[in-house]
């Protein structure tokens, strides 16, 4: 065991010292501006903004209803706002929650003293303020402190740098898990124990303790340690050595030994079910600390080493969190009923890993579909209809397969019944088409293409400059339009990104480094087409060709699934069989439906059946089309992770709806059970404070070339060789899953109607 804890608690020690007042010498954390603006109209403001000396156009006067939904999800309450050139408000809940249940700082550059004393005085009685205290901070400011129920409010006002900073911090004092004092584990930490270990360490009673997940990778030994690091403050040595006696046999501990670290102290190494724990007490920093690690050991790095892609600059710590070595939970049904919406790792798309603001996957989201035409290359020139666009992508659209709406409301049961806006007229850019082609952007010191992104907001400030509330395309008021569509003329040239088709993110910001916003909102998640993918098709011998009288949807479909936040399916080394998915997937070979595993992760199956059977068992499966029915087999299981874990899931697929051959000859003609491996382990990442999760693995790495290593999600064939099964096929016999462990029960299909298909699980 290598001590982890002398690091955390220099953090933590940093973290105090920041106080509740002004940050003084340090750096600030990044930042994000307001929205809501007026001319400034000599409103008594100083106008210097961070750079000191120049007079700002706009005043903010309020809050975004982003920044106003923080208060009111943190605290159930807005404070004042103190009209100001430049603002920033960061939740920094997070960052620490060791301290707080919930802290967030507003603060503002260029106020004056008389402005900072008006705000001061609207914290009163009369708007349910109480005056707590006056003190001076490390750095001689002047904090004042108000109270409103559980809540604090910390304001100071001093100059730094140049500028005069009012700092507001709003915080409430910490709760639950991290800083708790008492005789025992709370009920989520007795959770914890138990889901990932079969039981509950005993409780040291002290001070102050913290419980806390961990995964870390030692390169000495190849393996990795993920577990849950329990610690506490203020015991004494005999404490501890009664303690300590409590991991005796009689309990269910073997002792493993003991050897002292680097530092000199002690460790006490125990074992449990196959579980690990290493225990110590030392002083440190003016502290007695018990320390203990309750844990399992894995070959090689999994912790998912530095972020793969998308951040830049900041620190990351990415962690992987797995099902492996959990069991199986007992009924005496020999089916468990995995109810996915208790899970405590749902991965959000809309909210977490790389599908931040994203579109919302259930409900009516808004989707604003803008056509946009080029003064060099305009929709009259090419023949382009607003009428087909609509006919893409609205309710009841004609096409020869299915509009986008209509293929969501279908796919999706009804959970998603996309609100969807496209506009009458082209909207035509300031530049050609060429010039957007090469237009860049400083992004984090390199120049960045964004001219796709410059067009999108010409549009938006068009609209917002006719009128428009772009307000209302935020359904779920995050601040952020729930999805932008464009539409372009561009010819469609696969060797460039800008004449393709994709969803991406927005990185078009101002000067300071905001995305532009109208309406208190801005847009982030965004498809770019060209026109051109609805007439696509293929010849006779198999070659991509462009017919006006075709009106093909699929590619728009495939990148609304992105927009959704589903990753590609495919296998970019291209091997002969097709991959792991075999193109037979929206998200693969934009073909058919959407897979099982995607649907738990869009959130439009909450439920399904895990077989855990001491013998055997048989169910029915319906038809996946009706209602979505799954059964799901495993090694492993794990209720914390709902869908993010890995397992075998069980559809009756049948060749009608989104899978109609006679809609799409390439998927599987043969109607039958299918069976997909999912691997969806999730890895957490602390990203400059936040918490981050997302799906560890993927189908489409280039170096996969034969699409067989820990894929995403991969088909499963029976032992007759086939992707379908009809009664009478199994599993293979040597299926294991992706830790090299045999899979724990096999299956035969006894009976197929054309509703449903009777299968009976065996325990191996």
């Amino acid at each position: 065991m290598k001590k982890k804890l002398i690091a955390l608690l220099s953090v933590l020690a940093l973290s105090l010292s920041l106080s509740a007042c002004s940050f003084g010498g340090l750096d600030i954390f990044g930042s994000n501006t307001g929205d809501t603006s007026v001319e400034d109209t000599n409103s008594g403001t100083d106008g210097s903004d961070a750079s000191g000396g120049e007079t700002d156009e706009y005043l903010y006067t309020a809050f975004t209803a982003t920044e106003k939904k923080t208060f009111n999800d943190r605290f159930g309450f807005v404070i004042p706002f103190v009209a100001n050139n430049e603002y920033y408000v960061e939740d920094c809940t997070a960052e620490y929650s060791h301290y707080y249940d919930a802290y967030v700082n507003f603060y503002t550059v260029g106020n004056t003293q008389a402005e900072f004393n008006a705000y001061k005085a609207l914290f009163s009685a009369a708007n349910g303020y109480t005056f707590v205290e006056e003190y001076e901070d490390d750095y001689g400011d002047t904090c004042y402190v108000y109270g409103k129920g559980d809540v604090y409010v910390d304001m100071s006002y001093y100059a730094y740098e140049g500028d005069n900073w009012i700092d507001v911090y709003v915080y409430i004092e910490a709760t639950g898990s991290g800083g708790n004092s008492g005789t025992d584990f709370t009920a989520a930490e007795k959770a914890l124990f138990t889901q990932k270990f079969g039981f509950v360490i005993p409780f040291l009673t002290s001070e102050e303790y913290y419980v806390e997940e961990y995964s870390e990778y030692y390169a000495d030994t190849d393996e990795t340690e993920t577990g849950v690091n329990y610690y506490t403050f203020g015991n004494t040595q005999v404490e501890f050595d009664a303690y300590k006696a409590l991991f005796s046999t009689a309990n269910g501990y073997t002792y493993d030994g003991t050897e002292k670290d680097d530092y000199g102290d002690s460790w006490y190494y125990y074992s449990k079910d196959g579980h690990y724990v290493d225990m110590t007490y030392y002083y440190y920093d003016g502290e007695y600390v018990m320390d203990l690690y309750v844990y399992d050991l894995y070959d090689g790095d999994l912790t998912g080493g530095s972020s793969s892609g998308g951040n830049q600059g900041g620190t990351t710590d990415v962690n992987l969190i797995t099902n492996a070595g959990k069991g199986l939970p007992t009924d005496a049904d020999g089916v468990y009923d995995v109810d996915f919406t208790k899970a405590t790792y749902v991965k959000n798309v809309t909210e977490q890993g790389y599908y931040i603001d994203g579109c919302p996957t259930v409900g009516s989201p808004k989707v604003l579909v803008i056509p946009v035409e080029f003064s060099d290359c305009t929709a009259a020139s090419k023949g382009y209809s607003i009428d087909k666009i609509k006919a893409a992508f609205e309710k009841g659209g004609k096409t020869d397969y299915f509009s986008v709406y209509d293929y969501y409301y279908q796919s999706s049961y009804g959970a998603l019944d996309l609100d969807i806006t496209v506009l009458d007229n082209w909207f035509m850019p300031s530049n050609t088409s060429t010039y957007y082609e090469t237009a860049t952007i400083d992004y984090y010191g390199e120049q960045t293409e964004a001219g796709d992104q410059m067009v999108m907001d010409e549009a938006l400030a068009y609209l917002d400059g006719q009128g428009w509330d772009l307000s209302e395309f935020d359904s779920d008021g995050n601040g952020v339009i729930d999805a932008v569509v464009l539409v372009t003329t561009l010819e469609i040239n696969s060797e460039v990104t800008y004449y393709w088709a994709y969803r991406y993110w927005n990185i078009y910001t101002d000067g300071d480094g905001y995305y532009y916003e109208y309406d208190g909102v801005s847009a982030n998640d965004y498809l770019w087409a060209p026109y051109q993918f609805l007439y696509e098709t293929y010849d006779e011998q198999g070659y991509t060709v462009y017919d006006e009288n075709v009106m093909n949807t699929y590619t728009f479909i495939h990148e609304f699934g992105h927009v959704l936040g589903a990753d590609d399916y495919y296998d970019t080394s291209y091997s002969s069989d097709y991959g792991p998915m075999q193109g037979c997937d929206i998200m693969d070979g934009m073909s058919g439906d959407h897979n099982a595993y995607t649907k738990f992760n869009y959130g439009w199956l909450t439920s399904s059946r895990l077989v855990v059977a001491e013998e055997s068992v048989t169910l029915t499966l319906e038809a996946f089309h009706k209602n979505g029915d799954t059964i799901i087999i495993a090694n492993n299981w794990d209720d914390t992770l709902g869908a993010y874990q890995e397992y075998y899931v069980l559809v009756y697929y049948k060749s009608v709806g989104l899978n109609d051959e006679a809609l799409d000859a390439h998927y599987f003609a043969r109607g039958g059970v299918v069976v997909y491996h999912v691997n969806a382990s999730l890895y957490s990442e602390d990203y400059d404070g936040t918490t981050y999760y997302d799906v560890y693995n993927n189908n489409t790495d280039a170096s996969d070339e034969n699409g067989t290593y820990d894929n995403l999600i991969e088909y499963v064939k029976s032992a007759n060789d086939t992707f379908t099964y009809v009664e009478g096929d199994t599993l293979p016999t040597d299926l294991t899953d992706d830790n090299g462990n045999s899979l724990a029960y096999n299956f035969v299909v006894d009976s197929v109607t054309d509703d449903a298909v009777t299968i009976t699980f065996t325990k191996k």
